[in-house]
């Protein structure tokens, strides 16, 4: 296969050493479509092709690493979620060790929300990303653990002045965006989970399952575009194509077809069009606005929105490129519009109102659409003016990203609020113009029977 820098040549020539295989139409390419180094198709792949074949024993997890094996036992168990292996691979970066090679292929430098500074986080503000960014926490874990730790065991990791907070966060960043969750238990999977998913939080708990994957997490996640998937035997994992991949093309291993806002957290990169985008509205939003409108107390608000979860309503609300309104979200507003007897049956029953949307429901959702979209520092249309107009050679790399997550998402919210008013046409203004004269019409009714009420002789009883 072809490479273009000595780095690439010479982790391949350590792959292959190790018992790697890989198919002679698959080209490294050091940066493909603004993503950084991936990997492309030589000439044409058919499907169910094997691409490349990875020996276990090449994996680094805090299995393969020495660092466990050092260490005395309480010493390791006191570490928690994926501090063990960050530490693993960073004792391994900083000694001559089996994965040098693997390591001098890794980029260095990452756009991943995790190392933007707070300026270019706020060009972020209002989408419920920032939320999950976790660079306070991770600060945390390396000021009050990690030095602490390698400070206390020097003897085992060399010098402690070494293990700088900058080496933590990009081995962090590492794990996050190129990790694989491989469970050596389970021998009969298909296939094997990257860590990129929803159970982010799970797999976190158990890192004996995280793993670094050479080779595999060369390759690039696109939403929509995923034409290769890695599979698993006893002694080695195999990328297959998953579908023909014309020569030139790019390969990519996509799981879940992220959104841009997540592709930003975890790979520092953005689709310009992404049919998987989406945008999120928290539980806390209906209880600030539905709860409080309807006279509930705090504790009432608070104990209904606990209620919710109990009863399995997720606490966040996507709203996805289809711009339906998500029937969570729909429970949770019309549990807040219950009044007292009706939320005493539905706690009886143990059940949330149905996801029907009625015009109360409707005039909630539209509301809550608002708020959301008033939560952006910018308004839609100055972003798509500056969408149609930047040059993206002029305006920073972050600065543009950050732009095409906002607009992606405020599309969606405007769609959405487009789409509900269609359906309901009588939330609003026009629902409140016609209360409004249907009082009108009332009061001249009943002028007009006092009127002739007035004409007629009434008699008294002497």
């Amino acid at each position: 296969m072809a490479t273009s820098t000595p780095a690439e040549a010479t982790f391949l020539e350590w792959f292959k050493a190790a018992g790697g295989t890989v198919h002679p139409a698959v080209q490294l390419k050091e940066d493909c479509e603004g993503m950084g180094r991936g990997a492309i198709a030589g000439e044409d792949i058919e499907a169910d092709t094997l691409l490349f074949s990875i020996p276990r024993n090449i994996l680094l997890t805090t299995a393969t690493a020495s660092l466990q094996s050092l260490l005395p036992p309480d010493a390791w168990s006191s570490l928690g979620g994926w501090t063990p292996l960050i530490l693993s691979m960073m004792r391994e970066y900083l000694r001559t060790s089996t994965w040098t090679p693997y390591f001098a292929l890794l980029p260095t430098r990452f756009d991943a929300l995790m190392h933007w500074s707070p300026d270019e986080l706020d060009e972020l503000k209002g989408s419920n990303v920032l939320t999950k960014v976790g660079r306070d926490e991770a600060d945390e874990e390396y000021e009050d653990t990690v030095k602490a730790f390698v400070k206390e065991h020097e003897d085992v990791f060399g010098n402690a002045d070494e293990y700088t907070a900058e080496l933590f966060h990009r081995m962090g960043s590492l794990v996050l965006s190129r990790s694989f969750h491989v469970d050596s238990k389970d021998e009969n999977e298909d296939e094997e989970d990257s860590d990129d998913e929803d159970d982010e939080e799970e797999e976190r708990e158990d890192v004996a399952d995280v793993a670094m994957v050479p080779f595999a997490d060369i390759l690039n996640a696109k939403s929509g575009s995923d034409n290769a998937r890695l599979f698993y035997e006893p002694a080695t994992l195999n990328m297959m194509s998953t579908q023909r991949i014309p020569a030139g093309a790019q390969i990519f291993n996509t799981y879940a077809d992220p959104p841009n806002s997540d592709l930003l957290r975890r790979y520092g990169h953005v689709d310009e069009f992404n049919d998987a985008d989406l945008v999120e509205i928290g539980l806390e939003t209906v209880v600030d606005l539905v709860g409080a409108a309807a006279g509930l107390s705090e504790e009432e608000r608070e104990a209904r929105a606990e209620w919710l979860l109990e009863v399995g309503v997720d606490d966040t609300y996507a709203i996805e490129t289809d711009h339906k309104l998500p029937d969570e979200l729909i429970m949770a507003i019309r549990t807040f519009l219950l009044d007292e007897a009706d939320y005493a049956k539905a706690q009886k029953k143990e059940s949330p109102p149905k996801p029907k949307v009625d015009p109360a429901t409707a005039e909630w959702a539209r509301k809550i659409l608002d708020h959301r979209l008033s939560e952006y520092s910018t308004s839609i249309e100055d972003d798509e003016a500056a969408l149609k107009q930047v040059d993206s050679a002029v305006l920073p790399l972050r600065k543009r990203m950050a732009l095409i997550v906002r607009v992606g998402e405020k599309r969606i919210l405007r769609a959405a609020r487009d789409k509900l008013v269609a359906e309901f046409p009588a939330t609003g203004a026009a629902r409140a113009q016609k209360k409004e004269k249907k009082r009108a019409r009332e009061g001249e009714a009943a002028g007009g029977k006092a009127s002739s009420s007035s004409g007629k002789k009434t008699k008294v009883r002497q």
